[in-house]
């Protein structure tokens, strides 16, 4: 089961606290905290992943993703706007954004004029724009409709992360096969087995023993270590070996980020400490395949215009930050990235300068890589469905299925359970 490891803790240096026999470890078996509560077994793999063939990779074997996920329900209208297209000024007269103001991608949609870096990146062929993604029967709650973008599965229930399904097919059995750098587990690389550490900030993530005694820290890192090498038989033997890589995993993230530099600015914004510590991550060279980040506040009921440029401000100076990181670092070529949102907005605006939860939006894959331009055609803004809500246009699993196959170089089926069409945009 996958864990959140944001402190790896130990208690008061008592005797009965520290004074752990060989009976007391086995007791424990993998199902439990390793060593009395010290380490949670987070980094423990699937130990019967299942075996499938790696899909040729023409980006070679280090490819990266960072997810983005924008909580709320994005407004996709306002956000690659479609002002050259029947009715968007007639539905959205009062939180509309003018001709004028847009940045202009075709003679028919254009970004938020807050999105200028974003917009430069676009210009430049390192953005895609993937429109009217969505998927059949949208639901309009929160949660529901998290939980299927999250597993990829809009028609069950399960708890399986698509992200914890690529991961569990491609059995790596690197530790830092794929980093949660949120405030929780994500839930998109939650389950099958997977073990994936989370870590709000890179200070956070170490071993940490009990102030009050300091002079007992090198001594009790000893004596884990030599726990976990009694060469214990069968399944004990696994809970040591995954208790000696989380010692091991801590020590290369904090070695790691001690030799990190950037003269590369930050934004004063959430999304941007979190891109900052997944490029502190990525100048370790841990061999992590896959990201996650996450940012929230645009469920925009109410005041959306100020609420929306802030955050797609936010979004776009953030993103733009972390490519210069990596390009200074000259690891940018590998990394791609990719946004998401639980669904977008109604095309009505309601009556308090906001708008109600819709279906189909648009969302961004930013990257050296990627063929820039737009996917998929934008949604009829007056052929709307029964709910007077937008009909999507690209499956949302097009794109998951492009991502995992065509740059992680694992095979969609055996990830996601069918095949889909796949996009160009990589």
């Amino acid at each position: 089961m996958a864990t959140k490891v944001d402190e790896l803790v130990i208690g008061p240096a008592t005797g009965d606290q520290f004074a752990l026999s060989r009976r007391d470890f086995l007791r424990l078996g993998a199902g439990a905290a390793a060593v009395a509560g010290v380490l949670p077994p987070a980094f423990a793999r699937a130990v019967h992943a299942a075996d499938a063939d790696q899909a040729a990779n023409p980006y070679g074997s280090d490819t990266t993703l960072v997810v983005i996920q924008m909580q709320g329900g994005n407004d996709g209208l306002n956000t690659v706007v479609p002002y050259g297209m029947d009715g968007y000024h007639k539905v959205r007269s009062a939180i509309g954004i003018q001709d004028g103001q847009a940045l202009q991608l075709t003679d028919r949609v254009a970004l938020h004029p807050k999105m200028t870096s974003l917009f430069q990146r676009y210009q430049a062929g390192q953005v895609a724009i993937v429109q009217g993604v969505g998927y059949p029967k949208p639901d309009l709650s929160h949660f529901r409709s998290t939980d299927i973008w999250n597993t990829g599965v809009p028609d069950a229930y399960t708890r399986d992360g698509w992200l914890a399904d690529y991961l569990a097919v491609a059995a790596n059995p690197n530790p830092l096969a794929a980093v949660s750098v949120t405030g929780g587990l994500a839930p998109s690389l939650d389950g099958r087995g997977t073990g994936v550490p989370a870590m709000s900030s890179i200070q956070a993530y170490q071993f940490r023993t009990e102030t009050r005694y300091p002079g007992d820290r090198d001594q009790r890192l000893a004596y884990i270590n030599w726990v976990y090498g009694l060469g214990y038989p069968g399944l004990e033997q696994l809970v040591a070996n995954t208790g000696a890589s989380a010692l091991s995993s801590v020590q290369q993230v904090q070695e790691g980020a001690a030799a990190y530099q950037s003269g590369v600015k930050y934004p004063n914004f959430a999304l941007a400490n979190s891109l900052k510590t997944v490029a502190q991550l990525i100048a370790a060279n841990l061999g992590t395949r896959v990201f996650y980040v996450s940012f929230g506040g645009f469920d925009t009921h109410s005041n959306q215009p100020n609420t929306q440029s802030r955050l797609l401000e936010g979004l776009s100076d953030s993103v733009e930050a972390f490519m210069q990181d990596l390009e200074q670092m000259g690891k940018a070529d590998p990394v791609l990235l990719m946004t998401w949102s639980e669904f977008g907005r109604r095309v009505q605006e309601n009556g308090s300068q906001g708008t109600d939860h819709g279906t189909a939006a648009p969302l961004f894959i930013i990257g050296h890589q990627v063929h820039g331009g737009l996917y998929g055609d934008y949604p009829s803004l007056t052929d709307l469905d029964g709910n007077k809500n937008l009909k999507y246009t690209v499956d949302f699993r097009s794109v998951y299925a492009t991502v995992i196959e065509n740059w992680l170089g694992t095979d969609e089926k055996a990830a996601l359970g069918a095949r889909y069409d796949k996009l160009g945009f990589v």
